[in-house]
């Protein structure tokens, strides 16, 4: 019998684990953990699938009785993935909507502002809302030292990744204070950081627009400027 495996990750495809079509019919080609009701369960590049799956080098080595290094099966991968189904049509998407779908995928994001005596301050932080691939909004405290920063420095740096793939920008940061925009932007699990709610005088906006891009997806790379 033909081994099947799924056009996505490549794991042996079997009756236990079939992903699912629309209308709840076993798919022939995915796995339950890469596809349900007719769509993809990750928006993933090759790239990132390969890095995630490279997570579970032990488990594979464990079931094919190999002595696989993380590196040695990436390389594996990275052999095999393009002949996959989902990969093998290659992405028609551009750097920059990648980019975008990137950062939709990211829960954080880190900033870096300037202090007073000119070095670079990262911070990782929760991001709030987004537009495209280089407008990020966050909140923070009116007492941070990153407010501080900004106070002095509108010029900033932000970046974020996901299993291999990365966005650096630099740009500038407007603090927003309006009362309006506060309460427009407010999300509920802000509430553990401003029990005061939208009106708390510690929450803080920071507006970030990347002016330039480095972006690397998928294994390739490019500056632009947005």
């Amino acid at each position: 019998m033909e081994l099947k495996i799924c056009q996505s990750c490549g794991m042996p495809l079997d009756d236990n684990n079939r992903g699912t079509e629309k209308q709840g019919a076993a798919s022939e080609d995915y796995c339950l953990y890469c596809y349900k009701d007719g769509a993809f369960t990750q928006d993933f590049t090759m790239g990132q699938m390969i890095e995630f799956c490279a997570r579970f080098t032990d488990q594979v080595n464990e079931a094919a009785g190999w002595n696989l290094t993380p590196e040695q099966y990436k390389a594996q991968m990275r052999g095999y993935f393009p002949q996959l189904k989902r990969w093998a049509a290659g992405d028609s998407r551009s750097l920059v909507e990648r980019a975008t779908a990137l950062l939709a995928q990211c829960g954080e994001v880190t900033l870096a502002s300037v202090d007073a005596e000119g070095f670079p301050r990262p911070v990782t932080l929760s991001k709030g809302h987004t537009s495209g691939c280089n407008e990020v909004w966050i909140a923070t405290g009116a007492d941070s030292a990153e407010a501080a920063d900004f106070g002095r420095n509108p010029r900033a740096g932000l970046c974020y990744s996901a299993y291999g793939d990365s966005v650096a920008l630099r740009g500038t940061v407007e603090i927003v204070t309006d009362d309006r925009i506060r309460r427009r932007m407010w999300q509920e699990w802000y509430k553990d950081h401003f029990p005061g709610g939208a009106d708390d005088p510690n929450y803080l906006l920071v507006r970030f627009v990347g002016h330039e891009a480095t972006i690397r997806i998928n294994g390739n790379f490019a500056r632009i400027t947005l």
